[in-house]
């Protein structure tokens, strides 16, 4: 065994630094690949004709899991999803949530369920 480090120690350097060069690179590199990549995307979005979906009517669903223990959002993915939806579901979104994105306790009944025009309006006549 140690004859073997003996006489590849150089390749083992080797394969090491190359490692530790790829890695600072591809670290280094994401700054600048991951906005070009966005754009591309963004770019063939276009040319294909695509669009965003939109959907008719404004509403979601208030899924509990997307919230912590608070109530507060915790996917912020999926609430740019609900925004994006339907252009309405940003009024709703600021009536049900305050400022720091936690539910309202008035709207707690709404978990797990459809929030939509009528169920907010259902919920503040009571």
């Amino acid at each position: 065994m140690g004859n073997f480090i003996s006489k590849n120690l150089s390749l083992l350097l080797t394969i090491g630094g190359v490692y530790y060069i790829y890695q600072y690179i591809n670290s280094g590199s994401k700054s600048f690949t991951e906005p070009l990549g966005n754009l591309l995307a963004k770019l063939q979005f276009q040319a294909n004709g695509s669009h965003d979906i939109e959907r008719a009517w404004a509403g979601f669903f208030l899924d509990k899991s997307k919230l912590d223990f608070s109530y507060k959002v915790k996917d912020e993915l999926w609430l740019e999803a609900v925004i994006k939806l339907n252009p309405k579901n940003q009024a709703l979104v600021d009536t049900i949530f305050d400022a720091e994105m936690r539910l309202r306790p008035e709207y707690q009944v709404l978990l797990d369920g459809e929030v939509s025009p009528q169920t907010v309006v259902t919920v503040q006549a009571r």
